[in-house]
């Protein structure tokens, strides 16, 4: 009995230095294209299908013929990697993710197509871009198909698996070209207005608190090379790729893709007849700037109408450059801190009675929160005030005070009595008072 299945080969077509080797392999650090043959041995048909996440359900059953390519995430770790990936009209590709693969791609043919036994079906393939070396010699490729009649069966039956082993090489005669960070030292220094610190290249950006006015930040980045270097001249299809790390509660996020999809990228000094091209309704929002050919690779965007709601620390702009003639693509990273005022919140205020002598009492206070560095507590009685000193800091966002004794003196069934609280934090050295709170105490 002859078994129903489908051979998959695939072959570069990557063109160096006026040369094709058409062997199974990919390059790393350089942009393959490539020809995937898929060969039924039983006639075979196609058929197009909406393209779903692939689910390891035993019954998940696509609409038509879906091809799910697993194995390229390892070799190409960036996502902007990915954007590059083309396929010929005949076919119609997406991009998926999961945990179990990382990302892959999901193929359906653009219209049924017959393929007779021992045919082949062609995919033609381009913008694979290894970004990273590996230490691996091979690499295995896993189609996995769904839907191919007279190869599939019937679900739960309905997919097979074909392997592809590619070889890993550098390309030919050529050693890898220098990054524009490694020769010429290229780098952007971001800029503020307000510079806490002596550290020149950080943007300072500062935070809005839930239910406050949405605070706009503006900072600028000049991108060139080292200040003892001459910088590099656009290509034909020379281009940046600016973007940020996104989330609503993640570390390390400047924004959520929402607020970040207001900014405005605006070309300033030095980068005169840049086009910014923002794709700000993407997963992770991004601005395309392209530099006219012949014009060199340094200039100044402006970032304005930045908003961000997420907590105080570091972030990072990513900025990533394609297609410098003589230099292979790369990028480099700019410096950004969220800044904002101490912001205590779920404050509690508590008189507690000494056990060793019950006619003192003590004050204690909890907060949480962020930023607080420093802390000033005053008692206010009547028309007296007393500090109570600076309090002991258990961690930056939580603490008690207690042990600090005094004494009820005033006569009456109760006295009234506010709590006074300055927040301090290193970077916003103005003060923030925590309003004041009425704390009755029962007189014993």
């Amino acid at each position: 009995m002859t078994v129903s299945h489908l051979t998959v080969t695939f072959s570069n077509t990557t063109v160096l230095n006026g040369v094709r080797d058409s062997d199974s392999f990919l390059y790393l650090n350089t942009e393959n294209s490539g020809r995937i043959a898929f060969k039924p041995n039983r006639k075979a048909t196609f058929t197009p299908a909406n393209l779903v996440p692939w689910s390891g359900d035993e019954n998940f059953n696509p609409s038509g013929t879906v091809i799910y390519l697993f194995g390229l995430d390892s070799l190409m770790p960036s996502p902007l990697d990915w954007w590059r990936i083309g396929v010929d009209g005949h076919w119609i590709v997406g991009q998926q993710q999961d945990q179990e693969h990382g990302r892959y791609l999901a193929l359906t043919p653009a219209y049924p197509q017959e393929i007779p036994a021992n045919g082949s079906l062609p995919l033609s393939i381009t913008g694979l871009r290894l970004s990273g070396d590996s230490d691996q010699s091979t690499k295995t490729l896993t189609f996995r198909y769904y839907n191919i009649k007279g190869i599939t069966g019937d679900g739960p039956l309905n997919h097979q698996n074909a392997h592809v082993v590619v070889g890993l090489r550098q390309p030919p005669d050529v050693g890898p070209l220098p990054t524009l960070t490694d020769r010429l030292g290229y780098r952007c220094r971001l800029s503020t207005a307000d510079a806490f610190r002596p550290d020149p290249d950080v943007a300072w950006i500062k935070t809005t608190w839930p239910e406050e006015a949405a605070v706009q930040n503006e900072f600028t980045v000049d991108i060139g090379p080292a200040a003892d270097k001459t910088p590099a001249s656009a290509g034909a299809d020379t281009s940046l790729i600016l973007s940020f790390a996104t989330a609503d509660t993640e570390f390390g996020a400047l924004a959520s893709r929402a607020d970040l999809a207001n900014v405005r990228v605006i070309a300033d000094e030095g980068a005169e007849g840049w086009t910014i091209v923002p794709h700000t309704d993407e997963q992770t929002p991004y601005w395309k700037i392209i530099i006219p050919a012949g014009r060199p690779v340094r200039g100044r965007l402006r970032f304005t109408e930045l908003v961000t709601y997420l907590d105080a620390g570091w972030s990072d702009l990513l900025v990533q450059y394609r297609n410098v003639p003589g230099y292979r693509d790369g990028q480099f990273y700019g410096k950004l801190y969220k800044y904002g005022p101490p912001h205590p919140v779920n404050v509690d205020f508590t008189i507690v009675k000494s056990r060793k002598n019950p006619d003192d009492f003590y004050f204690r206070y909890v907060w949480d929160g962020f930023e607080t560095k420093e802390l000033h507590l005053f008692i206010s009685i009547a028309t007296d005030s007393i500090w109570l000193g600076d309090a002991p800091m258990k961690c930056p966002d939580a603490g008690v005070l207690n042990n600090w004794m005094f004494k009820l003196s005033q006569g009456g069934d109760y006295v009234e009595m506010y709590a006074v609280v300055e927040h301090y934090n290193e970077l916003f050295m103005k003060t923030r008072l925590v309003g004041t709170v009425p704390i009755s105490v029962i007189h014993v």
